[in-house]
């Protein structure tokens, strides 16, 4: 059965993801580089080849390199040059910074928000993943690609909101938008997500954490504990975005206990996030 306001052609995440277009080819990128993070056998040398691919990433990544925050010695000129001098590790966060303003950067009128906010708050939530996990002893970029991109499903939704003239209505942490995006076409921005992530070729560990971020605990495991972390996170970000934390609800606490986290522990981040995301939008403007 349909739900109320939903079409015909576009009853399932699929088929509205398909009334997007083409794919971005940044994004595939963000999901190779991932891939060579996870591989024990990959090196500095397959993330430049990676990076060659696209040519105004590179052009980017060398600058990078070149700034005030990890500029020194001799400039770097090839691409080579800029990822040995970055990092390994660090070459990751940099470049999906660097590839986040055309990848989640997009304005949504549906959901009141220009493209910067929307940069903002995936940056944050990446951030904070990337924190929580690291201090869990989990992946630290799956969690930070799980926040940087738990909310592109919007982008799908607000295309089709937007021609039929219809905004949505925030209901605040932890469910935000997702009650009116039910209520229109009987589906979620985390299951559009979770279809675009899909066809991005990311792995499962993405796909599956961005479907549950509203529902972690109904996870399959391992992903239960990815989807948590990334449920954490978003909590985290209400501290950062808002100024003030959202109010404890129901199952929240179930959800924190299974990464063995109070909201004590989970608050104490805030500082460490702000220095970071102070940071990322210093990256961003070079």
């Amino acid at each position: 059965m349909s739900s109320p306001g939903s079409t015909p052609h576009l009853s399932t995440p699929e088929r509205l993801v398909a009334e997007l277009g083409a794919l971005p080819p940044t994004a595939q990128v963000l999901a190779r580089l991932q891939g060579l993070l996870a591989d024990p056998n990959s090196d500095l040398g397959d993330v430049a080849i990676l990076l060659r691919l696209d040519a105004a990433m590179t052009t980017r990544v060398i600058k990078i390199s070149n700034s005030t925050w990890f500029g020194r010695g001799q400039p770097c000129h090839t691409i080579e040059e800029a990822v040995n001098r970055i990092g390994f590790r660090e070459v990751f966060q940099v470049v999906s910074i660097a590839a986040s303003s055309a990848v989640v950067a997009q304005p949504l009128a549906a959901y009141g928000r220009g493209a910067i906010r929307t940069w903002r708050e995936s940056v944050a939530c990446a951030l904070a993943g990337e924190l929580i996990a690291e201090g869990l002893g989990e992946d630290t970029s799956v969690s930070f690609m799980n926040g940087l991109l738990h909310a592109i499903g919007r982008q799908a939704f607000n295309k089709f909101a937007s021609t039929a003239g219809k905004t949505l209505v925030d209901e605040g942490f932890p469910l935000e938008f997702s009650g009116a995006e039910f209520v229109m076409l009987g589906f979620t921005q985390a299951d559009a997500g979770a279809c675009m992530l899909k066809k991005w070729n990311f792995p499962v560990e993405n796909v599956e954490a961005v479907r549950h971020q509203y529902d972690p605990l109904e996870a399959a495991e391992p992903y239960d504990r990815l989807a948590s972390i990334l449920y954490a996170a978003r909590l985290l970000c209400t501290a950062v975005g808002g100024g003030q934390t959202a109010p404890e609800t129901p199952g929240e606490a179930d959800i924190l206990a299974t990464l063995r986290l109070s909201r004590e522990d989970l608050f104490a981040y805030q500082p460490s996030l702000q220095n970071k995301l102070a940071r990322a939008e210093q990256i961003a403007r070079i």
